[in-house]
């Protein structure tokens, strides 16, 4: 990366001092010599650093040293005085003003690698700016893409390049064009224009290609990555837009009531429902709302594998409920999750019509994933705690529930406290005080002293097994 002589005289804090102005503005890199005769080793548009030790002897040679610099394509002479020589040499001065290389002096005090050193930070700083700005400009045109819209793209990829985009078809016929006031500003004054065109990889039978005109040059980087997200636009899997029709064709008939209400999913659609219209419902919870996220894209993951959409919702953030065709069982949906189901409670419900699928069904599921341990599963048959859901059970579990936390969320409602989810996370693990410290993110001292205050608010002992079943049971009731 080339930098000025003006950037190099204005460190202060290297001394230097134009003896010669160099005919150029810039260089691309300093080096230290000392040799009489390096012409092989002199980098094109380099700052040639020396103190002439190789001529302390006979100075005179120096003007010819400085023609070698200069056939080697230096641009300037840095020379150190008060070790060889006193003061910069009449011959050097005088060969450098022939051959139009600058000379600038460097005091003793001032060690060549203190140079170097700054000319190097200076090139890797602008080097990691140009680098941020690209892809600070690459993650601009991504965004602009994502609405699908080449118009958009072509508009912010102008003002970016400060350039006329052009997106043309067969025949050459635009499909998007867009200009930035700048480039209209140079084409009234003008300013010589620089011309590329991209040819779009969409397929013999799409010609389409990106032409960018501009009074500057533009990044190849960033014109290859606008290139890339038309030709993306351009080249959409005709199965997306597709799926996108029937997906709005949904929407308008749910908007305006057409078709058939009950229907719980579009027909037409990949749809986990069966020829007899049933789908099976599964709840999944957690803890902490990122193990539900990390559940949520394994599933995701098995569905795309086996060419499926995955059919989830939030049922609040450490809860979702998810459909699956009924052939899948639940030992399939286990291997689906993968690592991601010791972090999770599942419970998975039998077949049921789609059109009969309603919420007392997500209610049960959800019950029943309440009293898991992080990790178990619920399959369909299974008869564990299946009594919780019996209305009259259910009931009396709502009243103690109310009885135990409504003291606990007074509290935390007047003091700002954290009682009534303590509670809940500390029955769920069992009374252990570690684990449940680690589910809350705070120190075991921290779940001991709030327990103490939590059994003193509701006069309980947790340490006697009935209470505690009684406790957790009421904690898994669904208000």
């Amino acid at each position: 990366m080339d930098l000025t002589f003006a950037w190099l005289l204005h460190k202060q804090e290297l001394a230097l001092r134009e003896l010669v102005a160099p005919s150029t503005k810039h260089f691309s890199l300093a080096q230290t010599n000392e040799l009489e005769d390096a012409t092989e080793f002199i980098q094109p548009e380099s700052l040639v650093l020396t103190v002439g030790i190789a001529f302390k002897n006979h100075p005179a040679d120096l003007g010819r040293y400085i023609d070698h610099l200069a056939d080697a394509g230096a641009v300037a002479v840095g020379f150190g005085t008060g070790l060889t020589f006193d003061a910069v040499p009449e011959q050097v001065l005088d060969a450098a003003r022939r051959r139009g290389i600058g000379v600038f002096e460097v005091p003793r005090r001032i060690p060549f690698i203190s140079i170097v050193t700054a000319i190097h930070q200076e090139q890797r700083r602008r080097t990691q700016v140009e680098q941020q700005q690209l892809i600070d400009a690459q993650e601009h045109l991504t965004r602009s893409a994502i609405p699908g819209s080449l118009d958009m793209l072509a508009s912010a990829a102008a003002e970016l390049l400060d350039a006329s985009v052009r997106i043309t078809g067969p025949g050459a016929a635009p499909v998007a064009v867009a200009e930035s006031a700048g480039y209209s500003a140079a084409v009234e004054r003008g300013e010589r224009m620089r011309s590329s065109t991209q040819r779009l990889v969409s397929g013999p039978q799409r010609p389409y290609s990106l032409q960018i005109r501009s009074h500057r040059r533009p990044p190849a980087a960033l014109v290859r990555h606008c290139a890339g997200l038309a030709d993306m636009l351009l080249a959409r899997p005709a199965e997306l837009r597709t799926a996108r029709n029937e997906l709005n064709a949904f929407a308008l008939s749910a908007r305006f009531g057409l078709g058939d209400s009950t229907a719980l999913l579009p027909r037409g659609f990949d749809t986990p429902i069966d020829d007899s219209g049933l789908t099976r419902p599964v709840v999944i919870t957690a803890d902490r709302p990122r193990a539900l996220s990390q559940a949520r894209s394994a599933l995701d993951r098995a569905a795309e594998a086996h060419g499926h959409f995955l059919y989830a919702t939030a049922l609040d953030p450490v809860s979702m409920v998810v459909l699956v065709h009924p052939e899948h069982s639940g030992a399939d949906l286990l291997d689906s999750l993968g690592p991601a189901a010791q972090r999770v409670r599942v419970a998975v419900g039998r077949p049921v019509p789609a059109a009969e699928l309603a919420e007392p069904h997500i209610r049960a599921l959800k019950a029943r994933c309440a009293v898991l341990a992080l990790g178990g599963n619920a399959l369909p048959g299974s008869s564990r705690a299946s009594w919780l859901t019996e209305p009259a059970v259910a009931e009396a579990l709502v009243a103690q529930r109310r009885e135990l936390f409504g003291v606990l969320e007074a509290e935390d409602a007047a003091r700002n406290t954290d009682y009534a989810r303590t509670l809940s996370v500390f029955l769920q693990h069992g009374g252990q005080l570690a684990h449940t410290a680690d589910a809350l993110g705070v120190h075991r001292h921290t779940v001991r002293s709030r327990m103490a205050r939590i059994q003193k608010l509701c006069g309980i002992d947790l340490s006697d097994p009935a209470t505690f079943a009684e406790a957790f049971f009421a904690a898994t009731a669904e208000v």
